[in-house]
């Protein structure tokens, strides 16, 4: 019988270089893509990354966007493709796809196109952020350009590259170092192209950690990005949590990176996981078996301070928001 489940909308994001189309091409020739759609975004006049895709799997629904970084290009070029997929599909007598994976410029910051989402006349989507991480290039705190901090800050998975070339000793240290920029992201971290490419595009994304553990976690490795966590110290019911992170997410917008966490909202008995990307929030679910200690929601936060965040976020006697 088949699955009435949501299409997936999949970012494929990362610095230039760091591998994006190779993990791409290693995933389209490891699965079956008769019910997948690709659309790929260069920043220069000639799309490149797309014509090796489209040249490596013929069979397969591609779009191609040459008009600049899709971030920043003029009208909504996320619609644009997929409105080109499924004409192709419609040609072809496919139906819709039942995931899309987007290959965005190695200049492209997420947010702007996690919130054109929101536009897409056609159909809902289950979203994941996939972003790659060249593991075999020691990044400084100070230089890390901001864009690439963002890309990782806003991975729900986060693929190291690049692993053979060091030794396996390193890897410990270099998986810590991806970690520190987005402490709520799976990470994959294997030499296997194959594995390494089906797991970060089809396999489950691990539930969230307790919230205190998230946010223990190290220092975030870029000036612009930090960490807070907000914690209830009674249980405040699902309507004013609710109207708290619309407002939150109204106010920051673009600033707000990603929001994780569990909360147990007054009259619950299991706690309610919280999961939002660049102001698009996966509808929430029930989790059972969560401690009170495990409760919490982490946000990462671009270019805010603690003194700007806003009164309405804070000034309650009854929320705590910590800061790192």
């Amino acid at each position: 019988m088949m699955s009435t489940q949501s299409p997936e909308f999949i970012l494929l994001t990362g610095a230039l270089g760091s591998g994006k189309t190779t993990l791409l091409s290693d995933y389209l020739q490891s699965s079956d893509v008769s019910d997948t759609g690709v659309i790929i975004n260069d920043a220069g006049e000639i799309n490149v990354d797309g014509a090796v895709i489209s040249a490596d799997s013929r069979d397969l629904s591609v779009a191609t966007l040459s008009n600049g970084c899709i971030c920043c290009s003029m009208g909504n070029s996320v619609q644009e493709g997929i409105d080109a997929l499924l004409q192709t599909r419609a040609e072809r007598r496919q139906g819709p796809p039942r995931r899309i994976l987007l290959e965005t410029s190695g200049l492209a910051e997420p947010a702007p196109i996690l919130r054109s989402l929101r536009q897409v006349r056609q159909m809902e989507f289950r979203l994941r952020v996939v972003a790659t991480y060249d593991a075999s290039t020691i990044r400084q705190r100070d230089n890390f350009p901001p864009q690439y901090a963002e890309q990782l800050a806003a991975a729900q998975v986060i693929v190291l590259t690049k692993l053979d070339t060091f030794s396996r000793e390193l890897w410990v240290g270099r998986k810590a170092d991806a970690h520190s920029f987005n402490p709520m992201a799976s990470l994959i971290c294997t030499t296997d192209r194959s594995a390494r490419a089906l797991s970060a595009f089809t396999e489950d994304i691990p539930q969230a950690p307790a919230a205190a553990s998230i946010f223990q976690a190290r220092e975030v490795a870029n000036p612009r990005i930090r960490t807070a966590l907000a914690r209830w110290s009674r249980q405040a019911t699902w309507d004013e949590v609710s109207e708290w992170i619309e407002n939150l997410s109204a106010y920051l917008d673009p600033r707000l990176l990603r929001m994780k966490g569990l909360i147990r909202p007054a009259g619950f008995a299991d706690a309610v996981l919280v999961n939002g990307v660049g102001g698009i929030f996966s509808p929430p679910r029930l989790v059972k078996g969560v401690s009170n200690g495990d409760l919490g929601l982490v946000m990462i936060l671009r270019d805010v301070d603690p003194s700007e965040f806003p009164d309405f976020a804070t000034q309650n006697d009854h929320l705590e928001v910590c800061f790192k």
